[in-house]
């Protein structure tokens, strides 16, 4: 017992170091490149330390206001999205439920997308976030009653009706943009995930966001821990089974929404993060959300970092390295419960 501890400390620490230095170091690239220690020294004098380091005013104008606000988003976001995996399939009892290929996505997509095209500019940064987390919350809802069938998650109906409400919305969102030419070219290349033209409030908004909801649903992952076998024998054992269900349903679609509503269409992060992170610490929910907030928000940055340089000064979407990464892995995921007969 305590070798496991020291191992799931030794990971944290990992996690955690590697989250920190890689922050320094994306922040560090881009069109002016800026030296590491420079890097390290604003961020300092930033957080209010002294450091006796001199720099130029362009070189913390370019760090603070440009890149270390979309670099910490990515962080977040990507945590987000990770831990919302995590209650996705604890939830869903089912390895491979993720917000966006149960739809999620999609639906708070399309609502992000109405708001602008509707041109609901005053209250922009909280009437898109609201309005998509309405429609996700459609979307999901649905998507939990088609899937459950006699107190079962059927894994083909997860995936069937995940795919004809993502769909579904998908066809809404290209209505919307057929009517809408002069906004379309920036619509779509938001909805395939950017970080792009972040700003502090955008970043402080999300954070407000996610703090709530990942504690929240870190105390309720030993709920979860106890559904996962059966919801009678949680609830013998003291878990209100429908409070817990709709807690963790709202809040991972909130999670969400919330993403999808700032920066975008950004899949599969929800579905690897939580699964490399089950190697390592098993199934424990608490365990996992933590890991893979960690994880997520590593994923994410990582991903944006190549989005914005592999062909500076174009940038690519961000959302498109995650498919790349996910689709295969999802497919994967499919063969090994089709081999192992779950697909059902």
């Amino acid at each position: 017992m305590t070798k496991v501890l020291k191992s799931i400390k030794k990971i944290y620490v990992v996690l955690i170091l590697g989250l920190f230095f890689s922050i320094v170091y994306a922040v560090s690239i881009g069109a002016v490149g800026i030296k590491f220690n420079v890097v390290f020294a604003i961020i300092l004098d930033w957080l209010g330390f002294e450091v006796p380091v001199i720099w130029s005013e362009g070189w913390q104008v370019i760090i603070l206001v440009i890149r270390l606000p979309r670099v910490l988003m990515a962080v977040v976001i990507g945590a987000m999205l990770g831990v919302a995996g995590v209650a996705a399939q604890g939830l869903f009892k089912n390895p491979i439920a993720d917000p966006y290929i149960i739809g999620i996505s999609s639906a708070a997509g399309f609502g992000t997308a109405l708001m602008v095209v509707l041109d609901m500019s005053f209250f922009s940064l909280l009437t898109i976030p609201l309005v998509a987390f309405l429609f996700a919350i459609l979307s999901v809802t649905i998507v939990y009653k088609i899937a459950q069938t006699n107190y079962r998650m059927s894994t083909s109906a997860l995936i069937l009706s995940g795919i004809a409400v993502s769909f579904f919305f998908s066809a809404l969102t290209s209505f919307i943009l057929f009517f809408s030419e002069d906004k379309a070219h920036n619509i779509l290349s938001y909805l395939m995930g950017s970080l792009w033209g972040v700003s502090w409030i955008k970043f402080y908004i999300v954070l407000a966001v996610m703090i709530p909801c990942i504690i929240t649903l870190f105390f309720y992952g030993g709920d979860l821990n106890l559904m996962v076998f059966s919801d009678e024998a949680a609830q013998s054992m003291g878990v209100n089974i429908e409070q817990s269900k709709s807690v963790i349903l709202v809040l991972m679609t909130l999670l969400t929404a919330t993403a999808v509503a700032f920066c975008g269409t950004i899949g599969f992060i929800g579905l690897i993060i939580p699964h490399m992170m089950r190697l390592l610490v098993g199934s424990n929910n608490r365990k996992l959300m933590i890991l893979s907030a960690f994880g997520g928000g590593l994923l994410l940055l990582w991903a944006d970092l190549l989005s914005r340089t592999l062909i500076s000064p174009l940038e690519i979407p961000v959302g498109i390295f995650t498919a790349l990464m996910g689709g295969p892995f999802f497919l994967y995921l499919i063969f090994q419960k089709k081999k192992s007969g779950e697909l059902g």
